[in-house]
């Protein structure tokens, strides 16, 4: 598959978009979530940049994974999430694949870099 990251982490709307904000998050979580907590933690992401407009549906963030799948960034792997069930839940699992290029760009990327200023900011005010 052709992949421009540049591209998709320059996008300020539609798939490309979301394909950029899963690999910022996965970059700030330390690079695996499960499926459902991918989804949580971008909520928090647009929310913390003041994107609340832009929180993309769950099918979307599927769709994202997919084609970062298909393009090598991600590796997608079935297994139970432990929960309060006894059962757990079966999802996947989301990693970031460890490519110096991509942690490259995502170490200087501007959302990258506002979401960590606005946690910095955060806290200070609770050092006080």
């Amino acid at each position: 598959m052709e992949f421009d990251l540049k591209e998709v982490l320059t996008a300020r709307s539609g798939l490309k978009e979301v394909m950029g904000d899963v690999l910022r998050v996965l970059y700030l979580f330390s690079g695996t979530l499960w499926l459902p907590e991918l989804i949580t933690e971008l909520s928090g992401f647009k929310r913390t940049l003041g994107e609340e407009g832009g929180i993309p549906k769950k099918n979307k963030v599927e769709d994202a994974v997919n084609l970062l799948n298909m393009a090598g960034l991600v590796s997608v792997r079935p297994g139970i999430r432990a929960t309060a069930s006894s059962r757990g839940e079966k999802t996947l699992l989301i990693s970031l694949t460890r490519r110096d290029d991509v942690l490259s760009h995502l170490s200087s990327d501007e959302k990258v870099r506002k979401y960590h200023q606005a946690w910095r900011d955060a806290l200070s005010g609770i050092r006080r």
